[in-house]
């Protein structure tokens, strides 16, 4: 398979200075991985060759896709519809750019496409339904928060292998990033469609000028998350009618954002959560990573100051007293003037500057979570998959339909970016993007995450922001130092106590991330870990790190 030549840095959704793999999907396509494939839909999946007309030529028998028609082997005469769920913030020109869309897969693949959107605040309670069979779900959004890996193994998503790949995405078969596929292998079966794209970088804050000027701060006093604190409390203290500090949405992974930024963590979001404090000074030797030195997040001094700093901004009014009632994104209350802070990486700061400037607001950049011991790591691929839910009727076409929105330029640039001219500005001989007079409209890559790859032109940046994105590509350190991308722990043998546990952790997680429990927050922690560990977490995690040994050690 050929791997595409051009890479591009981007930044996404590593955390300042904190990697969160979230590999709890990541599967190892050397045998480490998730439970045996589910024989029914093997054959399904492996049904590519049946409605494949063999022409011979060079393109096919090197597995290159036909430049003028990558799909014209297949017969794809029978018109078809299929649904595909997706989740994000849409703009309002969001209904006539995918019609446009739409319209133009038709017309390469016969195939009418069918985008069912869910909101951010709906998406997580409804997945089990989704993939209960009582939706016509042909193709979903995956990752780790929506439960990947224990979808995988209770057999949701229909498996497949890369014949199935050659076959029914051929653009994708020649053009994705051969290491991508690790990460939704399990037993030799893959059970998603990666994203071809890598990030990496770092966060830091955003907030506007006339807030910082109402409270007597300056930007560049706010150099570390206790000069955050500082001035969130102050401003929870003022007077501001409808802005709180900080007001996200009840499902935000304030726990993933803030857990230590000199850590390097795994299965974020899960009870199975592990995190590793490294050490600086062996970063990039042979002794940078122990798995012995894994630790079990709840049990960390990491966690445990966490929780503690969430009940003190509980108790001081950072957040809404409503907070876990809000399903409002937190992005959006930061644009309408309810949030005061909001996390974000120098491109995305460039980006809410221009379209906050059309609402009378100067935004600033705090770049106070990135100190001189905080590294970046290239992020791998996992993070936005595509499955096939086993309930999907039409999975050989939504593969095509799929292969077209990832690889076919007109109709990948079209759903990513919208209109050129339009919602962006295209700079061919830089491969940058520039927002165009209507970006807000329909903002670059705000619902489709998982068709990107390394290819698209990366966002033009602000002079002064760049010096911080630059800052966090010269703390790049290798992946060796945390070489376990393509780890996924099976715990099949433990599927009953990790349903309890997994019960608790939903129990208790947001309670813990927005400080809840305020003064009783030391002991509803205590109570947490002794509820998990009469659940059997001791065992399970000492078999996790047993595994994960074995995966580091058949790596090298």
């Amino acid at each position: 398979m050929r791997k595409k030549a051009v890479w591009k840095q981007m930044t996404g959704a590593l955390l300042a200075g904190m990697l969160v793999l979230s590999a709890a999907g990541c599967g190892d396509r050397e045998g480490g991985g998730g439970p045996s494939s589910a024989g029914s839909q093997e054959s399904a999946a492996n049904a590519g060759s049946e409605n494949v007309e063999s022409s011979g030529d060079s393109n096919e028998q090197e597995g290159q896709a036909d430049p003028d028609n990558p799909w014209a082997n297949l017969d794809l005469s029978e018109h078809e519809t299929v649904n595909c769920y997706v989740v994000g913030a849409l703009g309002t020109d969001w209904e006539s750019v995918t019609q446009k869309a739409v319209a133009l897969i038709e017309e390469k693949t016969n195939t009418t496409v069918n985008f069912v959107h869910i909101p951010w605040s709906d998406f997580q309670a409804k997945y089990n339904v989704f993939l209960a069979g009582d939706e016509d779900v042909d193709m979903i959004y995956a990752a780790s928060w929506t439960g990947f890996a224990d979808y995988v193994r209770s057999e949701a998503y229909i498996p497949f292998d890369m014949e199935f790949v050659k076959t029914w995405m051929p653009l994708t078969y020649q053009y994705q990033p051969e290491e991508s596929w690790e990460v939704s292998t399990f037993d030799g079966k893959i059970y998603g469609i990666p994203p071809a794209a890598s990030w990496l970088g770092g966060n830091g804050y955003v907030t506007t000028q006339d807030l910082l000027d109402k409270y007597g701060f300056k930007a560049e006093d706010i150099k570390s998350m206790d000069d955050l604190e500082e001035y969130m409390l102050a401003v929870a203290a003022g007077d501001n009618e409808g802005l709180f500090a900080f007001n996200p949405q009840n499902s935000y992974p304030l726990d993933s954002d803030l857990l230590g930024h000199h850590t390097f963590g795994m299965d974020a979001g899960n009870i199975t959560w592990m995190l590793y404090n490294y050490d600086y000074n062996k970063l990039e030797t042979d002794e940078a990573f122990d798995p012995d030195k894994l630790e079990w997040f709840a049990g960390t001094q990491n966690y445990r100051d966490f929780v503690l700093k969430m009940a003190k901004w509980n108790k001081a009014g950072i957040f809404p007293a409503n907070v876990m009632a809000n399903g409002t994104m937190l992005n959006d209350n930061f644009a309408e003037g309810k949030s005061a802070v909001m996390g974000s990486d120098p491109y995305g700061a460039s980006t809410l500057r221009q379209t906050m400037k059309e609402r009378g607001k100067e935004v600033v950049y705090l770049d106070c979570s990135f100190d001189d011991k905080s590294v970046s790591m290239r992020g791998g691929y996992y993070g936005y998959t595509t499955c096939f839910p086993v309930s999907s009727k039409k999975m050989e076409r939504s593969a095509v339909v799929l292969d077209c929105m990832k690889y076919d330029e007109e109709v990948h640039m079209l759903l990513l970016g919208g209109i050129e001219g339009e919602h962006y500005i295209l700079d061919k001989e830089t491969n940058t993007r520039d927002l165009g007079p209507r970006a807000e409209a329909y903002p670059w890559g705000s619902w489709l995450y998982w068709i990107q790859n390394n290819d698209d032109p990366s966002a033009k940046i602000d002079e002064d922001l760049q010096k911080y994105q630059d800052k966090y590509l010269a703390a790049e350190v290798s992946m060796d130092n945390f070489p376990v991308s393509g780890f996924s722990y099976n715990g099949t043998q433990y599927e009953a106590e990790l349903a309890v546990l997994n019960a608790l952790f939903n129990e208790y997680r947001f309670s813990f991330c927005f400080g809840i429990y305020q003064d009783d927050t030391e002991a509803k922690l205590d109570e947490f870990i002794r509820k998990c560990k009469e659940a059997g977490i001791d065992e399970i995690i000492a078999d996790y790190k047993k595994q994960v040994k074995e995966y580091v050690e058949s790596r090298k």
